[in-house]
């Protein structure tokens, strides 16, 4: 009987104990704050850095389709009417020399050299046009890539630069000396992280062509280049595959302009990218996309049309 009462006892004891214990980890947890699972993921999520290349890939691919239906240029006839109407309706920003410049220009544009604008793209307005004008359209062509790539989707250049251009047809220009852009209030920036990586992205490559690193090919230059080895140089022709058949430069590739995007990942990293077109114009803001995402892209001087075929140089249709 002891015995029994004895073992009684101590299983009493022992549930005692564990419910006890039982009820210090209830107290416990309903002590302790509530976890927010939404939170941690949006935490989660925000401490992701995005990929830069990625980033800039993903705007390249996007950029080539955009152009099937808008090239993004405006011609001197367009740019001298809109002006006449509203003197305001578009922002014309000038990238050629200093000296040219202040020797003549289009009525209210502002000065920055090709190699400058990075500097200065804060202030450059997105509420209207920002139209781009250099010699012959090449250069702006380039200069409105990197715009439109850092969110600058009113940008355009314009046909044939001044020199082919507006001054070609006569239009008139005023000599007022300098107009800086430099010297304008910052009026943009970036709208959000990808925009942020995307602008300083143009910003580097407009600093490199400051220092020198060339953007332009000239038609003799590349077609010795290419008698003295045939892979110096992968050349893209971005014309329409009808002028491509008929005549193209030896050795050269093919991809329509609007659907570029598709083979930026097979183009080479280990020899300069030349890109021709018919002008030079669309080539520039194929290179200028091209210079984004690392590539030591050129274009062409003057088209395969204008540039190429107007030095005599030979075409092949194989």
């Amino acid at each position: 009987m002891k015995k029994t009462l004895k073992l009684l006892f101590v299983l009493l004891l022992v549930g005692v104990m564990a419910f006890g214990l039982v009820g210090c980890g209830n107290e416990e947890n309903n002590n302790n704050e509530p976890v927010d699972i939404e939170d941690n993921d949006n935490n989660l999520e925000e401490e992701i850095a995005l990929d830069p290349q990625e980033v800039v890939l993903e705007a390249a691919k996007a950029y080539f389709p955009k152009v099937a239906d808008d090239n993004n240029i405006i011609s001197s006839e367009d740019i001298k009417e809109a002006l006449e109407s509203n003197p305001d309706a578009m922002f014309i920003l000038d990238i050629r020399r200093q000296e040219d410049f202040e020797a003549g220009h289009i009525e209210g544009a502002v000065h920055s050299e090709w190699g400058n604008v990075g500097e200065i793209m804060d202030r450059l307005p997105k509420n209207r046009p920002v139209v781009v004008a250099c010699y012959t359209g090449q250069t702006a062509g380039q200069t409105v890539a990197l715009l439109r790539m850092a969110g600058f989707d009113n940008a355009q250049s314009m046909l044939y630069g001044m020199r082919l251009g507006w001054e070609k047809e006569e239009f008139a220009m005023e000599g007022t000396g300098m107009v800086a852009a430099a010297d304008l209030p910052a009026v943009s920036s970036s709208a959000d992280e990808k925009e942020e990586i995307l602008w300083e992205k143009a910003q580097a490559v407009f600093a490199d062509i400051a220092d020198g690193n060339r953007a332009l090919m000239d038609s003799e230059e590349l077609q010795a280049g290419l008698e003295d080895n045939p892979n110096a140089f992968y050349v893209l022709d971005i014309r329409r595959p009808d002028d491509f058949a008929e005549g193209h430069i030896e050795h050269s590739v093919h991809s329509p302009w609007s659907q570029v995007g598709e083979v930026l990942e097979s183009l080479p990293t280990n020899r300069p990218v030349v890109v021709g077109c018919y002008s030079g114009q669309t080539a520039g803001q194929t290179v200028g996309v091209l210079r984004m995402l690392g590539l030591d892209a050129r274009s062409l001087l003057f088209g395969v049309r204008d540039g190429w075929e107007e030095e005599g140089l030979p075409l092949v249709t194989e």
